[in-house]
């Protein structure tokens, strides 16, 4: 993929991916033991993403990431090429909910994630998603740093912009931990909110 056809997140909706991604960052944190998920599937979910949005930085970190999660090279480089022939069949709706996901620039698809609620159950549903959120923020943030680099090196991307470049990463490592700070209080609902769902 070239760097014409990769993702230019803009900032002003990569701000509501920061909350979203704090949110899912407690989330997938407080019922880390009880959501469902294992290491190989949310490598594959981060995949999957990471080669809707383009992000080359994120596919180098999460391509090491899956191997140590003992996915292999075929497995890594299928999900990379935007194929899932090698996805478990178990696995194959969460990792397309990724991608569609990814596609439709956030959005999520109302009837798609109650086919993951209905597949899953409500927790495990609710962890994908929190996945998805979360390498969304950070192939927002590897993109921008990739174009800031290019623009450094005087080979700017048309249709990126410095501003964005410089401000999304910066937006990211400020706005994420406060984001953490201010949903703090809400465990306490949060937990209670998914805490007695039967799977």
């Amino acid at each position: 993929m070239s760097f014409k056809e990769k993702r230019k997140f803009r900032l002003f909706e990569h701000l509501p991916i920061i909350v979203r991604a704090a949110r899912s960052f407690l989330y997938l944190r407080l019922f880390k033991k009880k959501n469902g998920m294992n290491f190989k599937f949310k490598e594959r979910i981060m995949l999957a993403v990471t080669e809707v949005n383009g992000c080359q930085m994120c596919s180098y970190v999460h391509t090491k990431l899956a191997l140590s999660a003992g996915l292999s090279m075929d497995d890594i480089q299928e999900l990379l090429s935007g194929e899932l022939v090698g996805v478990p069949k178990d696995e194959s709706l969460g990792v397309l909910f990724a991608k569609d996901y990814a596609f439709n620039k956030e959005k999520i698809d109302a009837d798609f994630y109650q086919k993951l609620v209905d597949t899953y159950d409500v927790r495990k549903a609710r962890a994908i998603l929190g996945v998805v959120e979360m390498i969304t923020m950070t192939n927002a943030m590897g993109l921008g740093l990739g174009y800031l680099k290019r623009t450094l090196s005087f080979k700017h991307v048309k249709g990126s912009n410095i501003l964005n470049e410089v401000l999304i990463p910066l937006s990211t490592m400020v706005l994420f931990p406060l984001s953490l700070l201010l949903f703090l209080p809400y465990i306490p609902f949060y937990s209670a909110r998914f805490k007695n769902i039967k799977k």
